[in-house]
């Protein structure tokens, strides 16, 4: 088996691991480094055109023994509470779900956004606060489904996602048909979105690509637009390209040095 490190500044590692996923990674690694940096490993079945695609994180290539992913993952993964409502467990979990608790099956392997990252634990708690029974909730770059899935549960009306990696956005269309989730999944942006068509924005990615989308988000949402994904530091960024489209924060939630802002138009805020 290959396996290919890279090195890559932390706000960049989520795009890089979905472009590792999309190149058929079998399993990534991630570690912290110091400075802002990321350490990625992940294993592939063959070494060609890895080093190309990847020359500018600083790739190497080594030889290892086979792994069992299967295996691996089922060990690692337990189910978890997150917030004061939700129970996350791997679909392979068979465990009675916890009084008070609503369950939600992750995917652990297929795609980002299983619930471990705390940038995704944020956005499920600003679920849990902000989200009505009645809103319509688009979640913009919805990786394995896990935030439509946790609207489904928590009372939104038809949530619908969307990715730009036409792969993720078949993985999470996938995942909640499996798990009988009540949701839609297209791959494409969220520019396809009429204004005012839904309630509620979510979008856990990069500061960067929200800054690009900030418009979108005020356009698309009449009332909330959550956003997490990025590392607080990143978080004045982030308010000011909303403050931009005249949008307010709300709350700030954090965990780990992450956060995730929530926004509502100026005028109700």
């Amino acid at each position: 088996m290959i396996a290919l490190s890279l090195e890559c500044a932390e706000e960049e590692a989520e795009l890089v691991s979905a472009e590792l996923w999309e190149r058929g990674a079998a399993g990534i690694q991630e570690e912290p480094l110091p400075g802002g940096r990321t350490r990625l490993k992940a294993w592939f079945d063959t070494r060609e055109g890895l080093i190309d695609q990847f020359r500018a994180y600083a790739p190497v290539v080594a030889v290892e023994p086979p792994r069992d992913w299967e295996a691996e993952s089922r060990q690692a993964w337990a189910p978890f509470a997150v917030g004061r409502r939700l129970w996350l467990a791997p679909e392979w979990d068979e465990s009675a779900t916890p009084r008070g608790r609503l369950r939600l099956t992750v995917h652990p392997g297929l795609a980002l956004g299983t619930g471990a990252h705390p940038a995704t634990q944020l956005c499920l708690r600003a679920l849990e606060d902000h989200l009505r029974p009645s809103d319509r909730l688009l979640d913009v770059g919805c990786g394995s489904g896990i935030l439509l899935a946790a609207a489904a549960v928590l009372g939104a009306r038809a949530p619908v996602g969307c990715d730009i990696d036409p792969a993720s956005a078949q993985i999470a269309a996938g995942n909640l048909k499996r798990d009988g989730v009540t949701a839609r999944v297209y791959a494409g942006s969220i520019r396809a979105v009429a204004d005012r068509a839904v309630s509620v924005v979510i979008a856990n990615i990069n500061a960067t690509t929200h800054e690009m989308l900030a418009a979108e988000y005020a356009r698309a949402s009449s009332r909330l637009v959550i956003v997490s994904g990025y590392p607080a530091r990143h978080a004045v960024r982030v308010a000011a390209a909303m403050q931009a489209q005249q949008w307010s924060p709300v709350t700030v939630f954090d965990q780990e040095d992450w956060t995730c802002q929530v926004f509502s138009p100026a005028a109700v805020s």
